[in-house]
């Protein structure tokens, strides 16, 4: 017979490992399946036994490595409440089974249901979440109590915790209609459109305070389409903080990367971050931002433009035909930013212009890129609103100089009748090696050259005129070059048509002045970013320390 102390310790094994398989059956990764066709919520969830709706998975408490996957060809209508966080090894993944078209989500419920959804998919101070192959829409038409008649989100990802939240990826998502039921025009100002904050894809950390600091970390979207969205494509926004407590990284979302996704007709800015530190956009297509084909879309923005961000880099991005009676250039640097790096990308028909860099800026560099037709804006209430090059010290509260800004070995083309402005109302500005040139009867700089330099540096030299230039830009430059550039092809408006001859009098005829390093280069988001550059637009290498650079964006030797 067994001794009591025997029995004890057997009792306590035996518990033990009860424990122990309770607790592996409760964190064994689960597959969900959803059907909205041929589901059913009382059955068991299985690809032979699918629920059927957003309510029942939305009550599911998901656990690291639990999948989700709803049926292709179905659609979901009401709201998808995400339900528990992965971990960094193990993240939770919502995607997609079966054949056909991607699987539709919608926050339009009407107002039977009590209106429409502010978002069809909400991911609430959850964190390590991953979508692949869905496509969402919430194009809210009915009022709903509690919720903005100007907001409507496709995804949105809200961090109002007490924490850091990390680890989000979107690939292969669709995003498309979505709308706010109040639309917003733009005679009703200023405010009323900053006020609009419709987004395909949205992130949001409230303030910060001295007890409670938060932020998102770790964002990846890549390989996704957005199309007719009332306004932005994608918006990552920190509500700042308390400054005598906190810091700017803990101040903003961090380490986001957009990469190779496609953007059409956007009746705002298709990337809007603010106050982001690390943010890397590079190999995407926006196309017609600042949209109008809606009578709701906002028609006015630029392509991306940052809002009080730390270490941007923006690169190898096509900005073509975007629309607005105000900004829509290309790429432009709004205000107070810090390191902020647009480089190698291809703008053709943007219709506020080239460069804008707004107040308050520091270290806004703009080189390699190549400006076809941008400028051409004729608003009746502002003349001189199309530039080829804008700095501005403006800012929300009185004036603030934007300061170290550099633009250099740009190649600037326009061949169409309509002439530009240049203001530069910017402290230690470098304007070099870049390529100017206006032909058939279109001009840079006729409309407004105005200068205003607050007794700081305006560096002026090495850049190439050809055509009708304004004088008073020109006479600025130490070492100008007044002749033909010798494209290879500017006629066919392709990049390769950019492309200096041999014979170019561009060729080696620039001046070697590095700019401001790359914040964090070869690190993090930013490993495959050099510190300074080492190629051109074209990929040709590059060396400012050792070589003498061409004029504009090709250093074909």
């Amino acid at each position: 017979m067994k001794s009591q102390k025997t029995k004890i310790k057997h009792h306590s094994f035996l518990t033990y490992t009860f424990i122990l398989l309770m607790t592996a059956a409760l964190s064994a990764q689960k597959n969900y399946y959803v059907s909205s066709t041929n589901g059913n919520d009382k059955n068991k969830g299985t690809e032979n036994a699918p629920w059927k709706s957003l309510q029942k998975i939305s009550k599911a408490q998901l656990n690291p490595g639990d999948k989700i996957l709803f049926k292709k060809g179905d659609v979901f209508v009401g709201h998808f409440n995400i339900n528990g966080s992965g971990s960094a090894k193990k993240p939770i993944v919502i995607t997609s089974y079966g054949i056909g078209a991607q699987p539709i989500f919608s926050g339009q419920v009407g107002p039977q249901q009590g209106g429409d959804y502010q978002e069809a998919i909400l991911v609430h101070n959850q964190e390590h979440i991953h979508f692949f192959d869905l496509e969402i829409q919430n194009n809210r038409l009915s009022p709903r109590t509690g919720v903005r008649d100007q907001d409507a989100f496709g995804i949105y990802v809200l961090n109002d915790g007490n924490r850091t939240l990390k680890d989000y990826s979107f690939k292969k998502i669709t995003v498309k209609n979505v709308y706010a039921p109040k639309p917003i025009l733009k005679e009703k100002g200023e405010q009323a459109f900053n006020g609009l904050e419709v987004a395909g894809i949205r992130f949001f950390s409230s303030f910060n305070t001295k007890n409670n600091i938060k932020n998102i970390q770790g964002v990846l979207i890549e390989d996704c389409y957005f199309t007719d969205i009332q306004r932005l494509g994608v918006h990552i926004k920190h509500g700042g903080g308390a400054k005598s407590h906190t810091s700017k990284k803990q101040n903003c979302n961090s380490d986001i990367v957009l990469r190779n996704n496609k953007f059409h007709k956007t009746g705002g800015t298709c990337i809007l971050p603010i106050r982001t530190y690390n943010c890397l956009i590079e190999k995407n297509i926006f196309d017609r931002p600042g949209d109008n084909s809606d009578p709701r879309m906002a028609n006015r923005g630029s392509a991306v433009w940052t809002w009080t961000c730390y270490n941007t880099v923006i690169q190898y991005n096509d900005c073509l035909h975007i629309r607005g009676y105000l900004d829509s250039h290309g790429i432009h640097v709004d205000h107070n930013n810090v390191n902020t790096f647009i480089q190698y990308n291809y703008m053709e028909d943007c219709e506020g212009g080239f460069v804008e860099i707004l107040g308050g800026n520091k270290n806004s560099v703009y080189r390699f890129n190549v400006s076809i037709n941008d400028g051409w804006r004729a608003n009746p209430k502002w003349k001189t609103s199309n530039h080829t090059i804008w700095l501005n010290n403006v800012v929300p509260k009185g004036k603030h100089y934007p300061t170290e800004s550099y633009i250099y070995n740009n190649t600037i083309y326009i061949d169409q009748p309509y002439a530009t402005s240049i203001d530069i109302k910017g402290e230690n500005s470098y304007i070099y090696n870049n390529i100017f040139c206006a032909i058939n009867n279109s001009n840079i700089g006729n409309k407004q050259v105005h200068i205003d330099t607050n007794n700081t540096d305006l560096f002026v030299s090495n850049n190439l005129y050809h055509g009708s230039i304004n004088k008073r830009f020109t006479n600025l430059d130490k070492a100008p070059l007044f002749t033909n550039p010798n494209f290879v092809d500017a006629t066919s408006h392709t990049r390769e048509g950019f492309i200096l001859k041999a014979n170019s009098s561009a060729i080696d005829a620039g001046i070697s002045k590095l700019g401001p390093p790359v914040e964090g280069a070869g690190k993090g988001i930013f490993k495959d970013i050099s510190t300074y550059p080492k190629t051109d637009f074209y990929g040709n290498p590059v060396n400012f320390k050792k070589q003498t650079p061409n004029i504009g964006a090709c250093n074909a030797k």
